[in-house]
């Protein structure tokens, strides 16, 4: 965690802030793992573990063929049948649609005054997501913070998605910003590993349905953002991280 130093010593210039969404701006976490426990227990897998799906699917490019794959080890192993990827992917779509709502994604605390502090202290900010960029957008317009966001990234506007880092690269390159004057939130590891691949300080703010998980390759971790404002950015800066 950063720490005070000495207050006369310059602080690390910060010239913009980037944040993933899902699991930093919003907690979409939890209502997917909502849904995907939902698909395990209806087709026969019983209790499906927060830590494996934390471990093996959250964030994860394959992490839902991942799940797929061991639902279809248990069921053959019952001698069941085994549906393909298809039926289970169209089943799971449909369960997003009961899960991934307004009764279940909610602001995650702090972030209005978290970005309006940072906007108003003149600091641009971006998204780097790796979602789809219409998920991206409903969910910044429904609450209201669109306006706030200099440059908005996701998966539709790159080849590859995290924890490949071109989604940083990007935001970098519509803010103008080198990585070393930029700092990223991020709630995954490979969101994680995608910022610092692309050169970006990266500030870990797991959410509770991942924050077991060792997040220590991140530069800072924090258990929300409530601290974050232009004076802790300079702070943990001059701590050097």
């Amino acid at each position: 965690m950063p720490t005070e130093h000495d207050p006369e010593r310059p602080a690390a210039p910060v010239a913009a802030v980037i944040f993933d969404f899902d699991g930093v701006i919003v907690d979409s976490v939890r209502p997917d793992l909502l849904a995907c426990r939902a698909l395990y227990r209806e087709y026969g897998g019983g209790e499906l573990s927060r830590s494996w799906w934390a471990e093996q699917v959250c964030g994860r490019p394959a992490g839902y063929d991942c799940l797929f794959e061991r639902l279809l080890a248990v069921r053959s192993a019952a001698g069941a049948a085994r549906p393909g990827h298809g039926q289970l992917r169209r089943r799971l779509g449909e369960l997003w649609e009961e899960y991934l709502t307004e009764e279940y994604v909610r602001l995650l605390p702090a972030v209005p005054e978290t970005v309006e502090g940072l906007r108003s202290a003149g600091l641009p900010l971006g998204i780097a997501s790796a979602a789809d960029g219409a998920w991206v957008r409903r969910w910044l317009t429904r609450y209201g913070l669109s306006r706030h966001f200099t440059a908005v990234v996701t998966g539709d506007d790159v080849p590859a998605r995290k924890p490949d880092p071109a989604v940083y690269r990007e935001a970098l390159r519509r803010l103008g910003v080198p990585a070393g004057a930029c700092v990223a939130f991020e709630d995954s590891l490979s969101g994680v590993a995608a910022a610092r691949a692309a050169g970006v300080t990266v500030v870990a703010v797991p959410t509770p349905t991942t924050r077991f998980l060792d997040h220590s390759s991140a530069h800072a971790v924090l258990p929300d953002l409530s601290a974050v404002s232009p004076r802790w950015l300079a702070r943990a800066g001059r701590a050097g991280w």
